[in-house]
């Protein structure tokens, strides 16, 4: 194997693009494979929350607990009025901005990861239990707004 790819075990790190913190891969029972003592993962340790846990808060708009926020804010918060200073609004009625020219309000909610397939790219000619052994360059997705998760430590002693 290069020296640019290694084996995942029990506790490494991994990040999603819409989370605001990496979040912990762990698997609650090894599948008999160990690594300096630590248990090994295979590309089927993907269950959310089971396995990959969550990545803090989530910031894609996609995402159905975002967009509940989202609501919230819009119900509370009316739309901003134009600003036209002061001179020309001696002369002009203020106006509310147009929504489509008002920017997204950036939201966030409470992250609940939901992968719903097996990690990308597992070395196939090694078996951790059933599975394939998992990379540290693998990869997976979740489904709110597809956020690419990738593995940012392998979890092993150094």
């Amino acid at each position: 194997m290069s020296a640019d790819k290694s084996y995942v075990v029990h506790g490494a790190y991994a990040q999603c693009t819409f989370g605001t913190r990496p979040a912990r891969l762990v698997i609650p029972a090894s599948h008999g494979d160990y690594i300096h003592e630590q248990p090994q993962l295979n590309v089927n340790n993907f269950l959310s929350m089971t396995n990959v846990r969550p990545f803090g808060l989530c910031t894609s708009l996609s995402n159905p607990a975002v967009q509940a926020e989202m609501k919230k804010i819009e119900e509370i918060a009316p739309p901003p009025k134009q600003d036209i200073g002061w001179f020309e609004s001696l002369f002009t009625k203020e106006e509310d901005i147009p929504l489509e020219e008002l920017p997204p309000p950036e939201c966030v909610a409470m992250c609940t990861p939901q992968v719903i397939a097996p990690w990308l790219d597992g070395k196939d000619d090694v078996k951790v239990g059933a599975g394939d052994a998992l990379l540290d360059t693998c990869k997976n997705y979740c489904i709110c707004g597809r956020g690419d998760i990738t593995i940012l430590h392998n979890g092993q002693r150094e």
